[in-house]
């Protein structure tokens, strides 16, 4: 278990609910997302970058330049790619070796507006990010974080959340009139 807030990510003991890892941080934290080994936690800020720590060393980097708070983050399920929206584009983060210091991201642009929510495939290397405009883009990407939409479909509203089928076949949205759109995607 784990929480992000004003100064420091904590991580608690399940069955004790005593703290057991703190993360200090001078800023607010308004989004996270948690590789799957659990070994890098990543952070949206109030100052519109990103926070990454590795927990196993505490080492800790930061990436800059985003036009918005970056609220919405996503690990692919190796943990080598993190996708991040803080902005009408997805910024996607490549972790392989000692990344993501000192490489280049992939940078996805579909949107108009602001990205919302960001989900990833659990087979296979596609991406999903919805946005401020009602639209969702399904990307298909590479081991270093470039990609290309394979696929996009407009909702009614905002897009507030993304869930893939496990198989990846299927992609549900949920938009903040309250409907849900499922799409067929294993054509796109």
């Amino acid at each position: 278990l784990a929480t992000a807030c004003y100064g420091r990510v904590t991580f608690f003991d399940a069955s004790s609910g005593k703290p057991r890892q703190k993360l200090e941080w001078m800023g607010s934290l308004v989004s996270m997302a948690l590789s799957p080994d659990g070994d890098i936690v990543a952070c949206g800020s109030q100052d519109n970058s990103v926070h990454f720590w590795r927990r196993s060393t505490e080492e800790d980097s930061m990436m800059w330049g985003y036009p918005a708070k970056p609220s919405a983050l996503a690990f692919d399920d190796t943990g080598t790619l993190l996708a991040t929206g803080g902005g009408e584009a997805v910024t996607v983060w490549s972790f392989q070796g000692s990344g993501p210091e000192g490489t280049q991201p992939g940078v996805l642009e579909h949107h108009a507006q602001t990205v919302t929510t960001l989900s990833f495939a659990r087979r296979g290397m596609r991406l999903a990010s919805g946005g401020r405009d009602g639209r969702v883009v399904v990307w298909s990407l590479g081991r270093d974080g470039q990609g290309d939409a394979i696929g996009a479909a407009p909702v009614a509203d905002v897009v507030g959340a993304l869930y893939w089928r496990p198989d990846g076949r299927a992609l549900a949205a949920l938009d903040a009139q309250g409907g849900a759109t499922v799409w067929q995607v294993s054509n796109w």
